[in-house]
């Protein structure tokens, strides 16, 4: 009796190890190749991803070392050199990205991520303003020879500097005209304007590096045109000022013509040929001094703060900059209008 117990227990063990030896952990399937595909067309319906470029505002150049994170998730990216991201397996829906970089202001956008498909989110940064400036070291003297002198311009006054920045186009760099002839083309030669007169008024606070004189070239950088279409607008005349590189190279005068506007009778006057290519010339604004360059003038005086301003902006180069402040973009177009009174 005792030996059959002990054959039985005997048998017992045996089927035991050949059970477990047949069946253990590294035998057991943990997937099959057709579970795993299933699996990854679960995340592509769940997930999208997102891709595009960091730039700055002002120089258009990228920004590499950009950090780029999707808010709420622990998904994040850099930039490479070339200021371009990628970040894959977003969750779909609404999502907002934050990117950041040293030196710039941050900036977040609300992108739709799509299950399966890149969306593409760019990205331009402008750059912080310090309000205090850092300080400059002072190197250490060392003895080098004397430089040649250089015709660098002569440093404006603080209140002409306030004036450029005020009414100057380019605001903290010089935006004018290049040095040389510029010519105007007329067609309201019926308004029985002297055009050459109202250059010459211009040409006077110039000063001679640039001058402006009539042209019969239909293809002359500045165009002076009748326009009705800017009765709709309530103004007399109005002027459209084009710049590359700092540099004015189009410009274009819009003249109401004669006849019953706004409820009476109007016709071109010398004071609006004078007020509007005052714009043309280089200033960007109007005045409250009585004179030409206000909103509604009623004469024909050219006040201290005009030709202040552009007898400044001719004695610095195209691009020069006026301040430490952020400059406009170095190409740009502003149109000024002249209302009725």
């Amino acid at each position: 009796m005792r030996i059959g117990k002990s054959f039985g227990y005997l048998c017992l063990i045996l089927v035991l190890l050949v059970f477990f030896s047949g069946c253990n952990p590294g035998n057991i399937p943990l997937s099959t190749p057709s579970q795993d595909e299933e699996l990854a067309k679960i995340r592509l319906s769940t997930t999208g991803s997102v891709s595009g470029t960091v730039k700055s505002s002002t120089t258009g150049l990228p920004i590499p070392g950009a950090r780029v994170e999707v808010v709420g998730t622990t998904l994040s990216t850099t930039t490479d050199s070339s200021g371009r991201y990628f970040l894959g397996g977003v969750p779909i829906g609404q999502r907002i990205l934050s990117v950041s970089a040293s030196g710039y202001v941050p900036q977040t956008r609300s992108i739709t991520v799509r299950a399966g498909k890149t969306t593409t989110a760019n990205f331009s940064l402008k750059p912080e303003v310090s309000s205090t400036p850092s300080p400059t070291p002072t190197p250490t003297p060392t003895p080098t020879p004397t430089p040649a002198p250089t015709s660098t311009p002569t440093p404006a006054p603080t209140d002409l500097i306030t004036l450029l920045t005020t009414y100057g186009y380019g605001k903290n760099t010089v935006v004018r005209w290049a040095d040389g002839i510029v010519e105007v083309y007329n067609t309201t030669t019926d308004s029985g304007i002297d055009l050459a007169q109202v250059l010459n008024e211009w040409n006077g606070i110039i000063g001679g590096k640039t001058v402006f004189r009539v042209s019969d070239n239909p293809q002359s950088p500045v165009q002076i045109v009748y326009d009705t279409s800017i009765a709709n607008s309530g103004a007399w005349g109005y002027a459209v000022v084009y710049w590359s590189n700092y540099t004015i190279y189009k410009a274009k005068v819009g003249i109401l013509p004669a006849g019953y506007w706004y409820g009476y009778y109007l016709k071109p006057e010398y004071r609006l040929y004078l007020h509007e290519m005052g714009h043309v010339v280089g200033f960007s604004g109007h005045t409250s001094e009585g004179g030409v360059m206000d909103p509604t003038p009623k004469n024909s005086t050219i006040t201290e703060t005009p030709r202040a301003v552009i007898s400044g902006l001719y004695s610095f180069p195209p691009g020069y900059t006026l301040t430490k402040g952020v400059p406009v973009p170095p190409e740009g177009m502003a149109v000024v209008y002249f209302w009725k009174e």
